[in-house]
């Protein structure tokens, strides 16, 4: 009796194991190279080092070394999906951003932090800030004909965009888009590339795809408070895409910290932040021109404005941990505006040349706190698969800085690195 018993709840384990699908995968990108002006490289930031950085003049010297993620940032996730019936699908997504030269669970806010009060690092603002699961972590239901409903910290649907729309694969050293998470799906602020307490819907409808998210801010009383939202839709079909994205968020926390050799009055290991509501635009298309060779180009507005419900640094307390040391409202609404455009050629199967012009415009804003100023990127990279997993690639990329917003910066930069990047 007890055997069979056994026998059958082993059998009913193994029907239940089939019906799920649990798959461990991740990326390992390391690449060496040089960056022309720049600090230290970081043992937490995301990328190593700031590719985007004007830096003030007095930062002249660079940086040879190992950078994490020239092309993808390295990661580690668990995905799975279990057929529950009726052509329903349960979906999860647990994503982890790791800094492969190190071991170090990827934190931007970790580097900011110590750069205070005197900068000899390299850091910027990121959404990836020491969570453990900080690139994703979501859980939702999936079906063929109705579409994907998603609950968790999800990205937003520029992102999508910038990864299937960016000339040079959004290589995170190559590309500003790639790198910023500002300017590549967060709307203006790249805390909110990925959001937190958000659910997001996504279908595909034949060559049409419509989608919308929402975040909760979670504040007490006041539904408006750190509330964000989206909607997206595009149209891809034969040789055509083209992308459209809007996106709303209110009082995003902004961290301040500066990143040149300028030592600061904050306290060691406290984080500035700037608050703000942020209004953003995106639209993007490509045409494959041949079998081989694809054209891509875009374009990118973002307002930022005063924030909504203003916080104090005792309401706010922390930013990941770390002490926050002010908080400042952003001032008179500030324009940018990018544009893009570029392509690249499949030369054999296993060689993919990409070539990108990226140009960012910044306007003055009425209380001058940004005056106009202008950054130019152009990007070259090669890549060689040596199978659908593992593949090298030679990158480059010029900045250039102009105008009197960065007067008293270097007027350029530029970074070239060799590198590998295994997925598994």
């Amino acid at each position: 009796m007890n055997k069979k018993l056994l026998a059958a709840l082993a059998l009913t384990a193994v029907a239940g194991a089939a019906q799920a699908d649990v798959t461990l995968y991740g990326v390992i990108d390391l690449a060496v190279g040089n960056i022309q002006h720049s600090l230290s490289g970081s043992p937490t930031f995301p990328a190593t080092v700031d590719p985007v950085d004007p830096l003030k003049n007095t930062v002249v010297g660079g940086v040879n070394g190992m950078f994490n993620g020239g092309l993808s940032p390295s990661r580690w996730g668990i995905k799975g999906t279990e057929d529950i019936g009726g052509g329903v699908k349960a979906v999860f997504t647990l994503e982890s951003g790791i800094d492969a030269n190190t071991g170090n669970v990827a934190s931007a806010a970790a580097a900011i932090a110590a750069n205070a009060p005197n900068p000899n690092q390299a850091a910027a603002p990121s959404s990836i800030n020491g969570q453990l699961f900080n690139r994703q972590a979501w859980a939702g239901l999936s079906d063929a004909k109705l579409g994907q409903l998603i609950f968790g910290r999800i990205y937003a649907p520029e992102f999508d965009i910038v990864v299937a729309y960016d000339p040079v694969q959004a290589a995170q050293l190559f590309s500003p888009l790639g790198f910023s998470g500002s300017l590549g799906g967060g709307g203006g602020y790249t805390e909110d590339l990925r959001n937190d307490n958000t659910v997001r819907y996504s279908n595909q409808i034949g060559a049409v795809n419509v989608g919308g998210m929402y975040k909760f801010g979670n504040v007490s009383g006041n539904n408006s408070a750190r509330q964000g939202w989206a909607l997206n839709a595009g149209y891809e079909a034969g040789k055509f895409g083209v992308q459209a994205a809007y996106q709303s968020f209110n009082d995003v926390l902004h961290p301040g910290n500066t990143t040149t050799s300028t030592p600061s009055t904050l306290a060691a290991g406290t984080i500035a932040v700037t608050e703000a509501n942020t209004r953003n635009y995106m639209l993007a298309a490509k045409y494959k021109v041949t079998d081989a060779g694809t054209v891509k180009a875009g374009y990118e507005h973002i307002t930022y404005s005063t924030a909504s419900d203003m916080y104090t640094t005792a309401t706010v307390g922390t930013y990941y941990g770390f002490p926050i040391a002010s908080v400042a409202d952003i001032g008179a609404s500030r324009n940018q505006d990018l544009y893009w455009v570029g392509g690249d050629y499949n030369v054999t199967p296993s060689i993919n040349l990409a070539v990108a012009y990226y140009d960012l415009n910044v306007s003055q804003s009425a209380d001058n706190k940004q005056l106009n100023g202008d950054q130019r990127y152009y990007s070259f990279l090669a890549d060689y698969s040596f199978s659908k997993r593992t593949d090298v690639y030679f990158g480059v990329m010029q900045a250039n800085f102009s105008g009197p917003q960065y007067a008293a910066y270097m007027g350029s930069n530029n970074i070239t690195a060799i590198g590998m990047r295994h997925r598994f």
